[in-house]
């Protein structure tokens, strides 16, 4: 806002227009501005952070890195791209991977559509003109045809409303906003909150700095070694001769990796052969361990010698059986998030580390020098870390006042659980787009996002083609989409009920409605899915001529 000397009084800033305002600079939204761009629209983008890179910007915590082989955790629309960028450890780290976003960023030109350290907070769609009216936290104001949302399915960290946390007199940080800098831990007392991906990551480090770790452990989790190493370049060489075959596996993909189907059922396969599989994955290390057979995720016999498997690997890891069980699952395997990390159970094999299960004996509040539970124990730290995830899928966008027609909020819409058309749009918000919107996949994510911001430009391309003016997805189309992904999710192991806090249903959030918030069909069958979606005219959007658009 700017303050007129004479009067004393607040001028509104003039409204820039546009034809596409982006929201989010990662994988969707660099992705989705390049398009735009190429396409000859004008593009204002913003990002929160101060440059490019996502989730990638802010996750400095120790161990940030990829669960994805970076090879396939990448773009893959340019092939002189490919070439020209090494990978340099298997799963890269939270600055290799910055590194790579301001590469991509610098390659086409795309900071200059951005405004950085700078937050959307109202986006509101106005009838009258058919146009998003965006306003940011700096009083910047503009208007578009279209509102592009990439901000992300984990992007909304989740610090649970513990009582007590403003009278602690120690440092407490969320790894989801780590300083860049980093943290001088040596010589502290330590306490994590949080065994989920990002704890699973943290905890080896925390506990080599720490003088002393205590983990608070609500649900523990399968946790598969990351085998993670440097990635030589005769290794990086031979994969840049075979990006075709790489690219062309990872659309057949469930998850969008670029493996086959294992085209076994552990159900079927004897003891001794099955043991064989799982060792042989496990010593691969990573996600493709959740592949060793085709029926892991449907059937329980499968999934219950899975689920054993690793269970006997934390026994032979942890030498304190107390302590082995307490880090011992007894969900589905798959039913939350499986991470990949490096040591993981071998640091509570550690005199300096503790750990606190919470599961029957919660946390009451935070003091002004630790942790109390339930039962009045008071666990004294110097520093507190919140590991405790992100509000999925719907945080970030219900987070910010998105405005429909009718005055309806996106919050209010989704209050119950958000109803969406293939995760992309949403009824009553006209030319609005999601990449990664709540009920797309769960799936390696740049694919995917790569894969909708393709879609939503060659939507617009035929919106434009069509003389129509509004894009919006019918009630018709979310409802059965909504259907859908219940009914596919229902049909896995993947829901185990209420009593996993998973980010899945959303129940790792208090008071958020426990519906199913992904696609579980497979990333390969939604493409599929998008695809016909738009051989059919975009079925099950309307497209409302200028006429309409403006009743």
């Amino acid at each position: 806002m700017s303050t007129s000397a004479a009067s004393g009084t607040t001028a509104p800033q003039s409204v820039r227009e546009v034809d596409a305002v982006v929201v989010g600079a990662g994988f969707g939204g660099l992705y989705m501005v390049h398009r735009l761009q190429e396409m000859g629209l004008t593009v204002q983008a913003y990002e929160a952070a101060p440059d490019v890179g996502g989730t990638w910007y802010w996750n400095h915590y120790p161990g940030a890195r990829t669960d994805c082989e970076g090879y396939y955790y990448c773009y893959s629309f340019d092939p002189q791209m490919l070439q020209e960028w090494t990978w340099k450890e298997r799963y890269p780290t939270q600055p290799e991977m910055q590194s790579y976003f301001g590469y991509v960023a610098d390659k086409f030109d795309l900071r200059r559509h951005y405004r950085f350290a700078t937050r959307v907070e109202t986006a509101e769609f106005d009838e009258a003109s058919g146009r998003w009216q965006v306003r940011t936290d700096t009083g910047e104001r503009t208007s578009a045809t279209y509102l592009v949302t990439a901000v992300g399915i984990l992007s909304a960290p989740n610090l649970p409303d513990f009582p007590g946390i403003e009278s602690f007199e120690g440092q407490w940080l969320h790894t989801a906003y780590w300083p860049a800098e980093g943290v001088d831990l040596a010589g502290k007392r330590v306490g994590i909150i949080g065994t989920g991906s990002t704890g699973v990551q943290a905890i080896p480090l925390l506990a080599e700095q720490a003088e002393h770790l205590t983990v608070f452990q609500r649900t523990p989790n399968y946790v598969i070694p990351a085998r993670n190493r440097a990635v030589s370049q005769q290794e990086m060489d031979e994969i840049k001769t075979r990006y075709d075959e790489v690219w062309a596996k990872v659309r057949r993909h469930w998850f969008s990796f670029p493996f086959e189907n294992a085209n076994l059922l552990a159900g079927s396969t004897d003891e001794q052969e099955r043991t064989r599989v799982y060792e042989k994955a496990w010593e691969y290390g990573g996600f493709p361990f959740l592949f060793s057979f085709d029926d892991l995720l449907f059937d329980t016999a499968a999934n219950d010698s899975a689920a054993e498997f690793v269970r006997d690997k934390i026994r032979a890891a942890v030498t304190d059986p107390a302590v082995a069980e307490k880090l011992t699952p007894r969900y589905p395997f798959g039913a939350k998030r499986p991470p990949s990390g490096s040591g993981y159970y071998e640091t509570f094999n550690r005199e300096d580390v503790d750990l606190i299960d919470v599961s029957g004996n919660a946390i009451a509040e935070i003091t002004a020098h630790g942790v109390r539970l339930a039962d009045g124990t008071e666990h004294e730290v110097d520093v507190l870390v919140f590991a405790t995830g992100f509000d999925a899928s719907t945080g970030a966008l219900t987070r910010m006042n998105i405005v429909g027609r009718d005055g309806e909020t996106l919050a209010g819409k989704w209050a119950p659980g958000p109803r969406t058309h293939l995760g992309i749009g949403t009824h009553g918000f006209p030319n609005m787009f999601m990449i990664t919107g709540p009920q797309s996949p769960f799936t390696n994510i740049p694919p995917c996002a790569q894969n909708t911001a393709d879609w939503i430009a060659d939507a617009i391309t035929h919106i434009n083609a069509t003389g129509g003016a509004l894009m919006e997805a019918t009630e018709q189309a979310q409802d059965a989409w909504t259907e859908q992904i219940t009914a596919i999710a229902e049909q896995t192991l993947l829901v185990a009920g209420k009593d996993v806090h998973s980010w899945f249903t959303g129940t790792n959030v208090e008071g958020k409605a426990p519906v199913i918030n992904v696609f579980f069909g497979g990333a390969d069958k939604y493409m599929d899915i998008c695809e016909q979606e738009a051989a059919d005219g975009y079925s099950g959007f309307e497209i409302h001529t200028p006429a309409v658009a403006t009743r």
